[in-house]
């Protein structure tokens, strides 16, 4: 019998969502046992021994520290985070869920039928832009405050403007525009949560402008890239980011904001029934239809 833990924090909304991932595993997985602890328990005595998995949601709270941890010790993670299509706990209570990853970073093949089932009708793939019809900004999104502690990048939005600098004209850098998370949430160097930062200037604009007016979208995580990728931007990502199968190359814009391959449209409809594989709703939780999924499908 292999053995599951599952972590929950104080947050009740999400505590639940864990409660009900790890009942799922007793109820429908056959060969698996899973137990719900409070994340308390690994702080105080780091992860049993003889523990084939673990699961959680989020990196704040002390989760961030479990997941590394687990990494350290070569034990399957599976990571539960808002989703990449209709993110949020309202309604079906959509949540992506990803193994030995921060976010699905890759793409497989598979049947259009969650896609166009859940997600095609409100979430429209609009025509690929050309360098014409695109807006003049370069848009940079850089990682939280959380998640500069989680995979240590305190310093990548400096190096990447350090980098489009040094391959962009004067002209182009000046309509290089970066975008920080309206609500960051603020860790300490020892990755314990101390609020959420209020970034003013974001409020000022709303993201529907800032992509209107991009030509490229240069990301490290964020979700925006699943935005900007969806209207027809070409976009710039990290490797933990869920259109990093898609994604040019910093390099690309040494030949500038209008190099043709820009214009070349990746396959975004691939992209979309792949994610729609990899996010699911609470009821698919507490089915384990999410778990069989998983493990059937994701690398």
């Amino acid at each position: 019998m292999k053995k599951l833990i599952t972590y929950k924090t104080d947050v009740q909304l999400t505590a639940n969502i864990i409660k009900n991932f790890s009942d799922s595993i007793n109820k429908h997985i056959k060969g698996w046992s899973s137990v719900c602890l409070h994340i308390n328990e690994f702080i105080k005595n780091g992860i049993p021994t003889s523990t084939d998995a673990v699961a959680t949601l989020g990196i704040l709270r002390g989760t961030g520290h479990l997941l590394k941890e687990a990494a350290k010790q070569n034990i399957d993670r599976y990571y539960i985070d808002h989703a990449y299509f209709e993110a949020g706990y309202g309604g079906d209570c959509w949540l992506r869920i990803s193994r030995n990853k921060h976010s699905i970073n890759y793409i497989k093949d598979v049947s259009s039928f969650r896609w166009e089932k859940f997600f095609a009708a409100k979430y429209h793939i609009m025509p690929w832009k050309s360098f014409n019809e695109r807006g003049n900004n370069i848009l940079v999104i850089p990682p939280t405050n959380a998640i500069c502690w989680y995979f240590n990048e305190y310093n990548w939005e400096k190096n990447i403007l350090i980098e489009l600098k040094k391959i962009l004209n004067e002209k182009v850098f000046k309509k290089v525009k970066v975008r920080n998370k309206p609500n960051e949430p603020i860790l300490d160097k020892h990755g314990n949560y101390l609020g959420l930062k209020k970034n003013k200037q974001t409020d000022n604009v709303s993201l529907e402008v800032d992509l209107s007016n991009a030509s490229i979208v240069i990301a490290y995580n964020s979700q925006v890239a699943l935005d900007a990728t969806l209207k027809g931007i070409p976009v710039i990502v990290n490797k933990h980011n869920s259109c990093f199968g898609l994604s040019f190359k910093l390099a690309d814009l040494s030949q500038g904001v209008d190099n043709p391959i820009f214009d070349k449209e990746p396959d975004r409809i691939k992209l979309c029934k792949w994610l729609s594989y990899c996010q699911f709703k609470l009821e698919e939780i507490k089915s384990g239809f999410a778990w069989k999924s998983i493990n059937n499908f994701q690398i």
